[in-house]
Parts: C-alpha cells; sequence; structure tokens
C-alpha cells in the first residue's frame, strides 16, 4: 500500500503490480499508513487532521477518527490490532479503541 500526496492510498498486488483498490476520502495528503498485524485493515493519517480505518478486501473506509487539532504525523496498529495510536502536529498522542 502507498499513500500519496493527491489525498489517496493505493492498494496494490505485490505479485502482479496491479492496482487493487484506490482509498478515497481524506482531503489532504496521506503522510502515514499501516496494515494491522492479520493484514486485513489499513490505518491512513493524513495533514486534514484525521485518522481513517480500511477494510483491505473492499477498500471501503469503516471509521473516520477525528480529534486532533493539527496534521497527523503518525499512525500504527497495536499488536493485536484492537487499537490504533495516532501522532498529530498539535502535539498530542490518541490511542483509539
Amino acid at each position: 500500500a502507498t499513500g500519496s500526496m493527491d489525498n489517496t492510498a493505493k492498494l496494490w498486488d505485490v505479485e502482479t503490480g496491479a492496482e487493487l483498490h484506490t482509498l478515497s476520502g481524506h482531503s489532504a495528503e496521506i503522510v502515514s499508513l499501516n496494515f494491522n498485524t492479520y493484514g486485513d485493515k489499513i490505518l491512513t493519517g493524513s495533514f486534514d487532521h484525521t485518522v481513517k480505518v480500511w477494510d483491505v478486501r473492499s477498500g471501503k473506509c469503516i471509521h473516520t477518527l477525528m480529534g486532533h487539532h493539527g496534521e497527523i504525523s503518525s499512525t500504527q496498529f497495536n499488536y493485536s490490532g484492537d487499537l490504533a495510536v495516532s501522532g498529530s502536529i498539535d502535539r498530542t498522542c490518541k490511542i483509539w479503541d
């Protein structure tokens, strides 16, 4: 998966190089992107101050996490995948369940 300055992320088939999904929904650049441990969800962080959780199979947004007052600089799932953490230019980190 790749995040981009065009406000989208893309999922790719690593064997064929084919694009599987374009993840659209952010209104600014995506600067952080992570898979969960099981590989079935993706977390994206954007300069639009939001974090989104995506379903890998469908390419659909499952949740939009709002609460930061600045650009998102980092995102990560915990190992079990039931929590996510985000860091922001607003000098806060948030834990999401």
